[in-house]
């Protein structure tokens, strides 16, 4: 039996969990993963649906349901694994768009791989076929409805987008996150929005070296004036975790990921009020610089702070 969680039209959780097959209440939506992967020559790598599915003996790409408890990061590298046998890490990912409609929100990755295809291991009941294909063999596969129908729909609407992106990946390995006490678990990633002045980020849970969950993290790279109001880091503890400097210590594993990418120096924020955060500032090792106003124009000022303490951390 399959579990997804449930969530409503705006993403956010419902709490509770859907079988899968079972007909969804209205207001419900589960959240499911595709994965183009794409090799140097520009080819997409495409599988053939096993015959006794829905949409049996047509054209799409690697994707499934999201588990319940999973992230759809998790679930891209499950489901390429499972369906083509391909291992791959989180950070190989680039997260391109999410595509919503009917009951259920579709996040998007791409994965940049060379593979022959004889050294693939289908997964049986699943699929049957794979095969390189360029855009141009994918656009007739859809005009001869050789392509799942829904694929290659956003396909004809992604293709564009995906052609330039950079043929690196933005992020890098994080399994070394880790100390005699916590561990940072990569939940999901974001690339750089410039229309919105956003940089690439992590986000991460903090959990404990027996995989208890306590709290979140989040890393930024790069430097802007929009960071400089909102920093380079985020972190939340659960309460009842507090107490024990897990914000520091989390702070110091973030640290040696924002060396690894270059940067010489971060910024935390927090604002006046929070004398929690200001004190893990401190321990961490940060200088206090200043306490500015939030301009208008930045979703902190819409979340109703004013001003924020700023910290400059040396790396």
């Amino acid at each position: 039996m399959e579990l997804w969680d449930l969530y409503d039209s705006e993403r956010n959780p419902l709490g509770r969990t859907h079988v899968r097959g079972e007909a969804f209440a209205e207001g419900e939506y589960y959240v499911c993963v595709e994965v183009w992967i794409r090799n140097a020559k520009g080819e997409f790598l495409i599988q053939k649906r096993h015959p006794d599915k829905k949409a049996g003996n047509q054209w799409e790409f690697v994707g499934g349901g999201t588990l319940a408890g999973e992230t759809t990061l998790q679930s891209a590298v499950r489901e390429i694994g499972e369906e083509t046998g391909i291992s791959a890490k989180a950070h190989e990912f680039t997260f391109f768009a999410t595509y919503q409609r009917k009951n259920y929100f579709l996040d998007l990755y791409l994965l940049r791989r060379d593979i022959d295809v004889r050294n693939l291991v289908l997964q049986p009941e699943e699929v049957v076929d794979a095969r390189w294909a360029t855009e141009e063999d994918i656009l007739k596969m859809i005009e001869f409805g050789e392509f799942v129908h829904s694929v290659g729909g956003r396909f004809t609407t992604y293709r564009d987008a995906v052609r330039v992106l950079s043929k690196e990946p933005t992020f890098l390995d994080v399994s070394d996150l880790k100390s005699d006490e916590i561990f940072l678990r990569l939940e999901s990633l974001c690339e750089a929005q410039p229309e919105k002045r956003w940089v690439p980020a992590y986000y991460f849970a903090i959990c404990l070296t027996d995989g208890t969950r306590i709290g979140q993290c989040d890393l930024r790279i790069g430097h802007n004036d929009k960071l400089y109001v909102g920093g380079n880091i985020g972190y939340g503890i659960d309460e009842p975790y507090r107490g024990h400097h897990y914000a520091a210590k989390t702070c110091e594993l973030l640290f040696q990921l924002a060396r690894k990418h270059g940067l010489t120096y971060v910024i935390i924020t927090c604002v006046p009020t929070n004398d929690a955060s200001a004190r893990t500032c401190e321990l961490a090792g940060g200088t206090y610089l200043e306490t500015i106003d939030i301009p208008e124009d930045n979703e902190m000022y819409a979340e109703g702070k004013r001003q924020v303490k700023v910290y400059r951390f040396e790396l």
